[in-house]
């Protein structure tokens, strides 16, 4: 059924979750352990799950914010350029004085088509329950979507969930909920802290499934579709296989894989594939149709070289019928 999760186009969306610094080190192939090598080029950009996602929203067309905690270190002015830059919103993020912005190194090697991420996050506080609703008002009828990325404070996270489903219930209003499950640490706060039926999409990355004894994007689709509320949707993106979903009214479906002539860089595949998909979702497509967008999306920036080229992703999207 077509336009289960559509929402207002007037609507926002907002990307809950980590924001940092990527450097992209680009080398013919994965370093030799112990000595020097000279790298092919590299980049600095805005990185973090939900950052990279709510930048290629934007370029998509959507209205969307950013929330989470920024640093009020040196590297503060560039996040917040960048964002600016991308068109998106992070007025209401928390400012953490005397704080550390997260680092990401990240290894590119062109022979395998691999990115390696060595990241480090020194002293940043995660958000609570109360720094979302203080800052995010959902009075204002202004929010249409809200996605959760999964991390350590997934306590939080349970709490902020039930925050926006309990106002749902007692204002008669829908603001979707979707939740990302990529890192595999993440498993056990979803049985422990009872997350599994509390959002309306649940993404699962390929990785997350592995761990858990899956081999293959439909069989994971369908046995973590058992564990979700009525009416949820469970979507799994397995890299170059593309990707499959399920819900109530589609039952499992998949899409290919469509990788561009020369893969350059895969990092933010996955966070460029679930706002596709979210964005696809949110205009009430079908959920068929949403991954295959998802799918196209993500394949494309594979074949461009970081996030950081605004005018060169906006083109590439736009010749992306939905």
């Amino acid at each position: 059924m077509d336009g289960q999760f559509r929402i207002d186009g007037k609507k926002r969306t907002v990307f809950v979750g980590l924001v940092c610094v990527d450097i992209l080190n680009l080398l013919p192939k994965y370093p030799e352990e112990d000595i020097g090598h000279r790298c092919i080029d590299y980049y600095k950009q805005r990185g973090g799950n939900a950052s990279n996602s709510s930048s290629i929203f934007s370029l998509l067309g959507g209205d969307v914010e950013f929330f989470g905690t920024l640093a009020s270190d040196p590297e503060l002015p560039f996040i917040q350029k960048d964002f600016e830059k991308f068109g998106v919103k992070f007025q209401n993020s928390i400012l953490a004085s005397h704080r550390t912005c997260p680092m990401s190194i990240v290894i590119l090697s062109l022979e395998s088509h691999t990115r390696t991420v060595l990241h480090t996050n020194k002293d940043l506080p995660e958000l609570t329950r109360d720094d979302f609703a203080k800052n995010i008002n959902l009075k204002s009828s202004q929010y249409g979507w809200i996605h959760f990325e999964g991390r350590d404070n997934a306590q939080e996270i349970a709490h902020m969930m039930t925050y926006v489903n309990d106002f749902n219930e007692k204002n008669s209003t829908n603001i979707f909920i979707s939740l990302e499950a990529e890192k595999l640490r993440f498993a056990r706060y979803l049985d422990e802290f009872d997350m599994w039926k509390m959002p309306d999409v649940l993404f699962v990355s390929k990785d997350f499934a592995l761990s858990q004894g899956y081999t293959n994007m439909e069989q994971a689709a369908s046995n973590y579709f058992q564990k979700v509320k009525k009416g949820a949707v469970v979507i799994c993106a397995w890299g170059e296989k593309g990707a499959a979903a399920m819900s109530d009214q589609s039952g499992l479906v998949t899409s290919p894989a469509f990788p561009p002539t020369e893969i350059l860089d895969t990092c933010g595949a996955g966070d460029t594939f679930n706002a596709a998909t979210l964005f696809a979702l949110g205009r009430g497509k079908a959920l068929q149709t949403a991954i295959e967008f998802g799918c196209k999306i993500a394949g494309s920036k594979c074949g461009i070289m970081g996030l950081n080229n605004l005018t060169l992703l906006k083109d590439t999207f736009a010749h992306i019928q939905l």
